[in-house]
């Protein structure tokens, strides 16, 4: 699986109060996160990747649409799966960083959770609060 299973498990743990929408659009606009979210009137994306060594995977179209949407006020994460461990990150400042240095050069900022133990051992209450809370910058 190109995205370590991710979408289906955030859409099986994440169901009551969210809303997700897979997007899948190269012909209409490229760049695009691969989910839309709404739970409790927030709206967001998720963009989900599977990563090998610590590098992620992001083409300079998906890097320009999360730092576009972010500044418009837009919230946007990348959800990178490394093993059993998640990395939730702030697209729209840790996107370019992502695809350049890899997950431990992101400041913390740019770092919104990071959980161990498999889908099983990620805090989900904590993941909710993350994409419905307050935005962080």
């Amino acid at each position: 699986m190109i995205d370590g299973g991710l979408r289906k498990i955030f859409r099986q743990k994440l169901t009551i109060g969210f809303h997700w929408q897979s997007i899948e659009s190269p012909l209409t606009s490229g760049g695009i996160p691969d989910s839309n979210y709404c739970g409790k009137g927030i709206e967001g994306w998720v963009e989900f990747k599977k990563v090998k060594g610590w590098h992620v995977v992001m083409r300079p179209e998906q890097i320009g649409w999360a730092e576009r949407r972010t500044r418009a006020g837009g919230r946007v994460y990348v959800a990178a799966r490394k093993g059993p461990t998640l990395w939730l990150c702030n697209a729209g400042s840790a996107a370019r960083l992502l695809a350049t240095c890899g997950l431990p050069s992101l400041p913390p900022a740019a770092v919104a959770g990071c959980w161990h133990g498999g889908p099983a051992g990620w805090d989900w209450l904590q993941i909710r609060a993350i994409l419905i809370g307050p935005i962080r910058s």
